[in-house]
């Protein structure tokens, strides 16, 4: 069955807790107090995996550089004729410095599996997907083939049943493909079982509808640091997350069926994918006040079809009377929140919490967290991280 998915369109997702670390003026990650948008982003080297600071970057440059295109077209002269692969990477990753599009990185991403640099093809085609890539069911189906290369069959299995349900149709060469031997010979039954549930249609729509929330989050890189009090953001509807997708967003659910319908909902990042669960963050805006409206940032584990396991508010509040939560979440996917108690230039009690800068806050106490190989987020009391897989 065929699928027809939305394009992602990658816009600025700064906000007033949200900001990912950038490097301070010595080079190390740390804390950010201003994002300022009128800075032009430029990507370096670092940067092309970077799918926040990608996400600046097409927000702030809209439209195609002619250069990216030309260092395209000869990188993928170097690939598919002269047969230079080292050349080829080089020109695909100068091609996305001048403007990333989802084409440049889903060549990269098949550089790299000639290459056998396996994750850094999962990383490219990653961003293909985030980036709209189309057909869809290629990306699947290479991602299949990448981690059935590393070994990952789980994962493996996993996206070649969703590479057939979103159309991909040559059967012959998923039997024939030498990037999925290592699935369909060490692990037949695995490999059977998946491509019979794809073809026979189980859970089809379902899991397509999964897909396509899914690749509207971009992958977080680490440290991610929501550290920020108040500034303006750019939500609108390019990443609002539909009603489509209710049953991914427990809140969407309870304010559809409530009279309190004035809540947005965003998308924000992707945290991790395991062989048990995905881990997403999405932002709750109250559309009722404006840019000025304080904005929560819920941290939801899912299983690999989209049924929610365990969520749990991280960063930002509800409303100015409250506690602001900053949230750190480390590449172990352990996190530590941090509860604030703001002070307000401005009397609240008189002129009310908006337009009313922050100027001071007083840290009260921090919460630590994990979330363990099965999607629960367990609260550590103080134990290490060994104890708490123990």
């Amino acid at each position: 069955m065929k699928f027809a998915f939305y394009s992602l369109l990658f816009v600025a997702a700064l906000s007033s807790c949200g900001n990912p670390a950038v490097p301070n003026s010595d080079g190390k990650l740390g804390e950010t107090p201003v994002v300022d948008e009128s800075v032009q982003i430029k990507l370096g080297a670092a940067d092309l995996f970077n799918g926040e600071k990608v996400r600046l970057f097409l927000f702030q440059n809209p439209k195609a550089n002619p250069k990216s295109t030309k260092l395209f077209l000869n990188a993928l002269d170097e690939f598919k004729n002269k047969k230079n692969l080292q050349a080829a990477s080089e020109g695909f990753k100068a091609s996305i410095a001048e403007y990333p599009n989802s084409k440049s990185y889903y060549e990269l991403g098949n550089v790299y599996m000639e290459m056998k640099n396996y994750q850094g093809a999962l990383d490219a085609y990653s961003l293909a997907e985030k980036l709209g890539y189309e057909p869809f069911s290629k990306v699947m189906f290479n991602v299949a083939c990448a981690y059935s290369q590393l070994k990952n069959f789980p994962m493996s299995a996993d996206y070649l049943q969703f590479a057939i349900q979103a159309g991909y149709v040559n059967i012959d060469n998923i039997e024939k493909d030498e990037d999925l031997a290592n699935l369909r010979d060490k692990e037949p039954y695995l490999f059977k079982k998946n491509l019979e549930l794809a073809l026979g249609g189980v859970s089809d729509v379902e899991n397509l509808y999964w897909l396509q929330f899914k690749r509207n989050f971009v992958q977080a890189s680490f440290p991610i640091n929501m550290n920020m009090e108040q500034g303006k953001v750019v939500y609108d509807d390019k990443n609002r997350i539909s009603y489509d997708f209710e049953r991914f967003v427990a809140e969407m659910r309870n304010a559809r069926f409530s009279r309190e319908v004035s809540k947005g909902f965003y998308n924000f990042v992707q945290v991790a994918e395991k062989n048990n669960y995905v881990a997403l963050i999405y932002v709750v805006k109250d559309e009722f006040n404006g840019d000025d409206s304080p904005l929560t940032y819920r941290l939801v584990t899912y299983t690999k079809t989209g049924k929610i396991i365990d969520k749990k508010e991280i960063a930002g509040r509800e409303d100015y009377s409250e506690l602001l939560k900053m949230c750190t979440i480390n590449k172990d996917l352990s996190f530590i929140i941090t509860n604030y108690e703001t002070t307000f230039q401005k009397d609240p009690n008189e002129e009310g919490y908006y337009d009313n800068p922050i100027v001071s806050k007083k840290k009260i106490d921090t919460e630590k967290y994990r979330i363990d190989a099965s999607g629960k987020i367990l609260y550590l009391e103080g134990k290490t991280v060994a104890e708490v897989d123990a």
